[in-house]
């Protein structure tokens, strides 16, 4: 496969070229696409052959999908698999659910083709090559006044106050994230600053003064990221983002799973992910690209949570298998110490796409083989015949879901 990288702006200028041994050429690189999408779709490149966009491809011969991907999604591939370089924070952003996205593709009068480019879903799976940094779902309400309170300042009362009021913690929660993103305009400079200020007074005083001990890490790694996201958004009242949402550290080998309508902001670091193949997106701020808030205040849910840690399912001795509550896909990784070949899960079917992502391995389906380095993937299609994987590498295995993810309980015993 021949993949674009997408160079937008949060994007490490070293991580992806690195991954793939070239040297960097200077410009941020973000994301690494593998698969379909029709805005960037990946080329297959057979021997032999003219090199085809995969979308083209598929809609040519959609048999490459077989019967049951044909069936529950379409002449389309309902995965997208990427590699992701943070070097700087995304957007503060919300996913929609399958009805909204197609209900608002279809009222083109309303939200509609406005901030829809498709109409899919798209829940995530994010797994960690690199510690990752990551805001995701609201925290406790009882939480998040905490942090505010410890923050002080006038501005933030207003915020303090729907957290601390009547109601479902749910709606409070909502009702607080609604004040930050409708912030007049005219007074938002003046509420950053606020929170910055603040915020380094705080961080700078931590271990000085009695009951300090009220300050914990979790305190202190918001007022961080509240601090640097207000230098690098100095006019966006999401730079209290930190103080309502989960922050998340991910260590190398941990998995996160976003629902539909949790928000959310990748921060930093590098991670294998996979999605619906969608690029449905509402933007509620911390970014310059178009906003989409009151569509956005529509589909965020306070009751959603990610998943920590997405349950594991060992299918063999060499491979792990994710299958989030998400229909669209499925996601293994393979570890080889050796050249010795060793067949991939026989259950996990449907279109592939194998992603190496250290070391050197050769995958064998049917009669065709292909040598993958690292940054490097092949697609197979469903059906053919057994697969094979030879390393030493380390490779990650996308596959569409089944209808009721349904193999949780199945380990493999030796």
């Amino acid at each position: 496969m021949r993949n674009p990288i997408r160079g937008y702006e949060w994007g490490s200028v070293t991580a992806l070229a690195c991954l793939q041994g070239r040297t960097p050429d200077g410009s941020p690189e973000a994301e690494l696409w593998m698969g379909a999408h029709p805005s960037a779709p990946s080329a297959l490149l057979p021997p032999g052959g003219p090199e085809l966009p995969l979308d083209v491809l598929i809609k040519q011969s959609p048999e490459l999908l077989g019967d049951d991907v044909l069936q529950r999604f379409g002449a389309r591939l309902p995965y997208l698999l990427k590699v992701l370089a943070i070097a700087k924070p995304l957007s503060v952003q919300v996913h929609p659910g399958a009805r909204r996205a197609l209900a608002a593709w279809e009222n083109e009068s309303d939200a509609g083709r406005q901030h829809y480019v498709d109409p899919f879903p798209k829940p995530e799976l994010l797994y960690a090559l690199e510690p990752m940094d990551v805001m995701c779902g609201f925290r406790p309400a009882k939480q998040a006044s905490h942090l505010l309170e410890a923050l002080g300042g006038a501005r933030l009362a207003s915020v303090r106050e729907a957290l601390d009021g009547p109601g479902e913690e749910t709606d409070r929660l909502q009702c607080a994230f609604r004040t930050l993103v409708t912030w007049p305009d005219e007074d938002r400079n003046a509420l950053t600053t606020e929170v910055r200020d603040k915020a380094r007074l705080l961080l700078r005083e931590v271990g000085r003064r009695p009951g300090d001990n009220e300050i914990d890490g979790d305190d202190r790694r918001a007022l961080t990221w509240a601090l640097r996201l207000a230098r690098l958004h100095p006019h966006d009242p999401l730079v209290v983002a930190p103080f309502l949402l989960d922050l998340v550290r991910l260590d190398p080998g941990q998995t996160l799973f976003v629902p539909e309508g949790a928000p959310h902001a990748y921060l930093h670091g590098c991670g294998v992910e996979i999605m619906g193949n969608s690029d449905n997106v509402l933007r509620a701020g911390l970014t310059h690209k178009p906003v989409a808030v009151d569509e956005l205040l529509e589909v965020i849910d306070g009751r959603t949570r990610p998943v920590r840690d997405v349950p594991q399912t060992r299918v063999g001795p060499h491979e792990i298998v994710w299958h989030p509550p998400a229909e669209e896909f499925q996601l293994s990784r393979i570890w080889l110490t050796d050249a010795d070949p060793v067949e991939v899960w026989s259950r996990l079917r449907g279109p592939q796409i194998l992603l190496c992502t250290r070391g050197c391995a050769v995958v064998r389906h049917g009669d065709g083989e292909v040598r993958l380095r690292a940054g490097e993937s092949a697609f197979v299609a469903a059906g053919g015949g057994r697969t094979t994987v030879a390393g030493p590498a380390e490779v990650f295995r996308a596959a569409p879901g089944t209808a009721d993810q349904g193999v949780g309980s199945e380990t493999f015993t030796a």
